[in-house]
């Protein structure tokens, strides 16, 4: 019963998230955020694939139908309480991956409220880890800053403040798992990407989908520091 509450429950989620796509994808970034990603897009050499024709609205779409069923798999994985909270993680992290996909941008207005949230339910939720948020989140976000500075905008502030999300949402070490699993599933495809010359040496590819994506994945096999398993 509960995973198909969910799942109904998803969609308004669903509703909201191609809203929120929509705009954050279709008008021009704002200053602060076209900052972020500016030394990305002085890189780009070309569109990539999914930039292209109606793929831009497939990626949307793909996106948006995942959530009612990712939210039904924390129906089935949690307590209703802490999956509501899982399926809220989600989503921002759904969301994350579709407009970095899109636009190459992770937006302030996911990152930042999902941090405040995810922080404030391991303190209200029952055998919730607070400490181990707060390191996960300082030590993950503090590891990809010194990143993004060796790489000269290889990875851009906003993949910074994603993984900051992913380590005050999934804790310590969950939220090390995800990233490590991201960053060796995004140095594969984006490798062979560019051995199949879809992308060159200088070119932009978004690199937030493979760290959120692996996020989901652990959150929903292994918990949340606010809702372990």
């Amino acid at each position: 019963m509960e995973p198909l509450l969910f799942f109904l429950l998803g969609l308004p989620m669903t509703f909201a998230a191609n809203q929120l796509i929509q705009r954050l994808t279709d008008y021009e970034e704002d200053e602060d955020e076209a900052a972020e990603v500016g030394e990305q897009a002085r890189i780009v050499a070309k569109s990539l694939p999914w930039h292209i024709g109606a793929w831009p609205d497939r990626v949307r779409l793909i996106a948006i139908v995942s959530i009612p069923f990712l939210s039904a798999v924390a129906g089935w994985r949690f307590e209703p309480v802490q999956a509501a909270a899982v399926s809220l993680l989600v989503w921002a992290l759904v969301v994350c991956t579709a407009t970095d996909l899109l636009r190459f941008r992770v937006p302030n207005a996911v990152t930042y409220p999902g941090v405040v949230l995810a922080l404030a339910a391991t303190l209200l939720m029952p055998d919730a880890d607070f400490v181990a948020a707060v390191a996960a989140a300082a030590i993950g976000g503090l590891c990809f800053l010194v990143m993004a500075i060796i790489t000269r905008g290889g990875i851009g502030l906003g993949d910074v403040k994603l993984a900051v999300l992913i380590g005050a949402g999934l804790g310590f070490p969950a939220a090390y798992q995800a990233l490590a699993l991201g960053i060796i599933a995004g140095g594969v495809v984006i490798l062979a990407l560019f051995l199949a010359g879809v992308v060159g040496r200088r070119q932009a590819v978004p690199y937030a989908p493979f760290l959120a994506l692996a996020a989901v994945v652990v959150v929903l096999t292994q918990g949340a520091a606010f809702a372990p398993l």
